[in-house]
């Protein structure tokens, strides 16, 4: 007879997947990524499940979620078996910013 234990691993939560609220730290038992997924919908609500999840259920392409500091992408996904103490990042894509469209002279006329 195999026994497997749930283990207890940290889930932090940026700003911006918490209603902005702050970071929130969330203490979660399970066996997978997935069973993190679904308590953290249970805790957070639609709201957070519809900003992290795609309509299959799976982590939306602009979603990174880390475990220890590997993306799960690369490491088994939402079926990632997980550790005591394993430290859990969700994190939205940063995206955008702008090119500069000033353009300085000098006092001899040359653009820099």
């Amino acid at each position: 007879m195999v026994v497997i234990w749930m283990a207890r691993v940290e889930v932090t939560i940026p700003s911006v997947l918490n209603k902005n609220a702050g970071e929130r730290k969330v203490s979660v038992e399970a066996y997978t990524l997935k069973d993190v997924i679904d308590s953290l919908v249970k805790v957070m609500g639609n709201e957070f499940a519809r900003r992290v999840l795609d309509s299959n259920g799976k982590p939306k392409a602009l979603i990174n979620i880390y475990i220890n500091g590997k993306n799960a992408r690369f490491s088994g996904g939402l079926d990632a078996r997980l550790n005591d103490g394993d430290s859990i990042v969700i994190l939205p894509a940063v995206a955008g910013g702008s090119r500069s469209s000033i353009n300085i002279t000098s006092s001899t006329g040359v653009w820099i």
